[in-house]
């Protein structure tokens, strides 16, 4: 009988972990149980005693943390995923023209929830390097802010359809703070969507983390390593990650 290993995973990695672990199992035929959501909500899970055997996060932070306090076994940087400004097409969006229409009060800018997804985390930390590159009083920034998704509460998408295609789509907002990734799989479910690098003043990149539970598998080791060998971060890359240097491998 084969084992069946429990992957936790940030929502972000929806749309590229499946067709990762797909190419896995053609070389090392296994079973796989994959758990998605934001990367606070499934580090809380670890911290209560649930069962894994592989944590990917958005955060090196919560691998780290979860390391220092005997959680995992082995962590490491699993990639980069810089932030981007996902924008509705009618809207006329250019890296130059970034600042202006994020502190435009007609303009409807959601992004996700702070504390637990990592992306919400990314995104203050973006406004606040905005309010002072524009000398916009920070607090109108957070109260004009949508908080969209990445929370216990926030919609989610309906079956076969990309959560931030939807949610530009679905929930009144002109403008997404997420990351590149997040965007190409919008454009690939939303037509009517477009997205923009921010500026060098407010640009910013994820760096997220792997690792591997306390007392796990061999066969669990074997998958971790995979996924930072040369080939799965190419793979990674396909998707609009930022692989790991080179050296790294």
């Amino acid at each position: 009988m084969s084992e069946n290993l429990v992957i936790l995973a940030p929502g972000s990695m929806t749309h590229i972990l499946p067709s990762l672990l797909v190419e896995y199992h053609s070389l090392k035929p296994l079973s796989i149980h994959c758990e998605f959501g934001p990367s606070g909500s499934l580090r809380a899970k670890i911290e209560a005693g649930k069962h894994y055997h592989l944590f990917l996060s958005a955060t090196t932070t919560h691998t780290q943390d979860l390391f220092h306090s005997d959680h995992l076994s082995k962590h490491d940087v699993l990639g980069y995923n810089r932030m981007v400004l996902l924008h509705r097409h009618s809207i006329d969006v250019r890296q130059e023209t970034v600042l202006s229409h994020l502190v435009d009060n007609a303009r409807i800018l959601g992004m996700s929830t702070t504390g637990l997804d990592p992306a919400g985390d990314y995104a203050f930390e973006i406004l606040k390097n905005v309010s002072v590159a524009t000398k916009t009083s920070l607090s109108d920034l957070v109260a004009r802010t949508r908080i969209i998704t990445g929370g216990r509460e926030t919609p989610n998408a309906p079956p076969g359809r990309n959560q931030y295609g939807w949610i530009m789509e679905t929930q009144n907002v002109d403008l997404l703070l997420t990351y590149y990734s997040n965007a190409l799989a919008a454009i690939d479910d939303n037509p009517h969507v477009g997205f923009c690098d921010l500026p060098e003043p407010i640009a910013m990149t994820g760096t997220y983390g792997i690792g591997v539970a306390k007392n796990t598998t061999k066969t669990a080791f074997n998958l971790y390593r995979w996924l930072l060998s040369k080939e799965a971060q190419n793979r990674l890359a396909d998707s609009g990650f930022i692989p790991r240097m080179a050296g790294d491998w």
